[in-house]
């Protein structure tokens, strides 16, 4: 009941994180560096570090030009920046990063001429919100990628764990066969072994007998010769049977360990098996919250 539970909650966790998922949002705004105010947008992007997006940002705008941006702790300048999706000419871009919680918000201000500069009434419009808000959309897509490998790897491994248990439980089954083969060729060692200590004591008894009625003399010693053969051979006869007890004792230690190896192993397979098909549920919220970032 426990392992329900908490299988439910996880899975309701996962499905949560969709319904909680944010939106890229873009807002027009007016940001003060140095001591003038730049009209711009901010664009918020949910779940992105300030680092990376800082980092994307800057080589974004220093592609299709020699310039390099200038760097004052989050706030960035490039002169002479290329963007032909927004603008024809090259302008220059105002930008700064501020971390909020779970969302980074990145501002922008375009300057195509002095003093002149892409709003909201502006021509360029259209195309300063789609590339903004794209690359904003695309960092997004990177972030829930990532996750959504994170998720994979997981399952993955749990994969690949319940692969060398299940190689574990064939070993231990083929262990046990193996086993059980011992045990009877052993049982029946014992048996031939038996029927020949019967034929030795037939011959024993005998020999003693022979022993015990012959006067002293060549006939005698030889009997008594072939007496103590017949002992000796008796005593590694019994020595044999001894040695294969041993061997069914241990074979039959084996199995025990075997199938106790067996039901645990079956116990951790039957718990994998269920984190692999939880994580397939948890991979699923993250397929589906992908598509709804790659649908903004």
């Amino acid at each position: 009941m426990k392992k329900i539970l908490f299988l439910s909650s996880i899975l309701l966790i996962s499905l949560t994180s969709i319904k909680a998922q944010k939106a890229v949002t873009l807002a027009e705004d007016s940001v003060k560096f140095g001591s003038r105010y730049f009209p711009g947008f901010w664009v918020t992007i949910p779940e992105t570090k300030p680092a990376d997006v800082k980092t994307n940002w800057i080589k974004t705008i220093e592609k299709g030009t020699r310039s390099k941006v200038t760097i004052e702790l989050n706030e960035m300048t490039l002169f002479g920046a290329i963007l032909p999706e927004v603008y024809k000419g090259s302008v220059n871009v105002i930008s700064k990063t501020v971390d909020q919680d779970s969302v980074v918000q990145l501002f922008v201000c375009i300057e195509t001429t002095r003093d002149n500069f892409i709003t909201s009434g502006s021509g360029e419009y259209d195309n300063l919100k789609a590339y903004f808000l794209k690359f904003a959309k695309n960092q997004y897509i990177d972030v829930v990628r990532k996750q959504l490998s994170a998720e994979e790897d997981i399952l993955r491994k749990f994969n690949k764990e319940l692969k060398s248990f299940r190689s574990s439980n064939n070993r231990f089954e083929k262990g046990i066969q193996s086993a059980k083969v011992t045990i009877n060729q052993q049982n029946d060692k014992i048996d031939g072994i038996k029927k020949e200590i019967d034929i030795l004591d037939i011959r024993i008894g005998n020999s003693s007998t022979a022993v015990s009625v012959l006067e002293e003399g060549d006939d005698k010693n030889v009997k008594q010769s072939e007496l103590k053969t017949y002992q000796k051979k008796k005593k590694s006869l019994l020595n044999s049977i001894n040695s294969t007890e041993n061997r069914i004792s241990k074979a039959n230690t084996t199995i025990q360990d075997n199938q106790r190896d067996i039901e645990l192993n079956a116990d951790i397979q039957n718990d994998l098996t269920e984190k692999i098909n939880q994580q397939k549920l948890v991979i699923a919220s993250f397929q589906q919250k992908l598509k709804n970032v790659q649908a903004y």
